[in-house]
C-alpha cells in the first residue's frame, strides 16, 4: 500500500508539470518567439534578464520564473521585457509581438 503523502506529492508534481506545459504552450503561441526569432522557451533554458544571466525554473502564467545567477530565489520576468535567450547560434534578444492596433488609423469623422 502506498503512503498518502507520496500520493499527494506525486499529485502536486503532476499538477505543476501540467500547469507548466499549459503556460509554456500559451507563451509559445502568444509570443511566437520560435517562429519569429528562433527562440524556444523551455524550463532549464538560459536567459539574460536586464543583462544578468539565469535559468528558467518555472512559469507564472504568461511570465517566467528565472533564477538569476547568484540569487537565492527566482524572479518573475516578462517573456520579452529585457530578455535575451540562449540559442544554438548565440544570444537572441526577445522583442514584443507587433501591436496590430498601433498600425491602424482611425476612420475619418
Amino acid at each position: 500500500m502506498t503512503d498518502s503523502t507520496d500520493h499527494d506529492a506525486a499529485q502536486v508534481e503532476y499538477d505543476n508539470r501540467r500547469r507548466q506545459r499549459a503556460d509554456l504552450a500559451h507563451i509559445a503561441t502568444y509570443y511566437a518567439l520560435e517562429s519569429r526569432l528562433g527562440i524556444r522557451v523551455a524550463l532549464g533554458g538560459r536567459v539574460r534578464h536586464e543583462g544578468r544571466e539565469g535559468t528558467i525554473v518555472d512559469t507564472a502564467g504568461q511570465r517566467l520564473k528565472v533564477l538569476l545567477d547568484g540569487d537565492e530565489a527566482p524572479s518573475i520576468c516578462h517573456v520579452t521585457a529585457g530578455m535575451a535567450y540562449e540559442t544554438p547560434t548565440g544570444w537572441v534578444t526577445a522583442t514584443p509581438i507587433p501591436d496590430p492596433w498601433a498600425t491602424q488609423t482611425k476612420a475619418p469623422r
